[in-house]
């Protein structure tokens, strides 16, 4: 009995004093409607703010949701020793962040300008060369980012962005379909919708800090990811914010 006794009291004391699992930092961008402050600026809903506080749910792994703009978010997530990434795919290098699942895919739209007419790729060049299309700061967009035939004016939101198209400043604008939609609405601006390209599709993807691509925690973040996109859990978070 004492032998016993002793063995529970070890284990009892190795379990008190096991460390809890560490909190790691998850970035997102805050754009609508994938994050987006709602009453106070540190509260924060979206498709991929609850696709992350699912995330951490199946996987076990506190995550802590870092919302912040574009610009910081490419700057910031690569300095980063453990940190993960919720981004558009083409935002990132392998160098600068490993991919390890995608989440989402959309239309990528380009919203041009009342009265200018624009039905294929190779006439966004001609029609941006005086005004530009605005593009969100440090977003490509896949091969629109590095086609240098085409001119771009960086925006800080889709909103602004929706501002600068309806005064005239602008002679398009690019974005996720999904996010253009959002911004739209919030501007009032729904009537330009009805002049709008596709030029392509998007994703967003998770993303890991490259010596963190094979851990323990990143093979545990893309099971769950598995498990939510087989079950449809993502595909519900995604439409509901679709129907708003």
């Amino acid at each position: 009995m004492n032998i016993l006794f002793r063995l529970v009291s070890i284990l009892s004391l190795t379990l008190i004093w096991m460390p809890a699992s560490e909190a790691v930092n998850i970035y997102l961008t805050e754009v609508t409607p994938y994050a987006f402050a709602i009453e106070q600026k540190d509260k924060f809903d979206g498709v991929n703010v609850r696709i992350v506080k699912e995330l951490s749910k199946r996987s076990g792994i506190p995550l802590d949701i870092i919302v912040v703009p574009s610009s910081r978010h490419v700057t910031q997530f690569p300095l980063e020793k453990e940190a993960y990434s919720i981004s558009q795919i083409n935002n990132f290098t392998e160098e600068e962040g490993v991919q390890l699942a995608d989440i989402t895919a959309y239309p990528i739209v380009v919203v041009i300008a009342h009265g200018v007419v624009a039905k294929s790729y190779e006439d966004l060049i001609w029609i941006s060369a005086e005004k530009g299309i605005g593009t969100m700061r440090r977003l490509s967009y896949g091969p629109f980012g590095q086609d240098g035939r085409i001119k771009k004016v960086e925006v800080n939101t889709l909103e602004n962005g929706f501002r600068m198209l309806e005064s005239g400043r602008l002679a398009g604008l690019i974005g996720s379909q999904p996010a253009i939609l959002a911004a739209a609405e919030k501007t009032g601006s729904e009537a330009m919708l009805a002049n709008v390209l596709q030029i392509g599709y998007g994703a967003h993807v998770l993303r890991s800090r490259p010596e963190f691509a094979k851990s323990a925690n990143s093979k545990a973040l893309v099971q769950a990811l598995q498990e939510m996109k087989k079950d449809g859990t993502i595909m519900r978070i995604f439409g509901e914010f679709q129907k708003r």
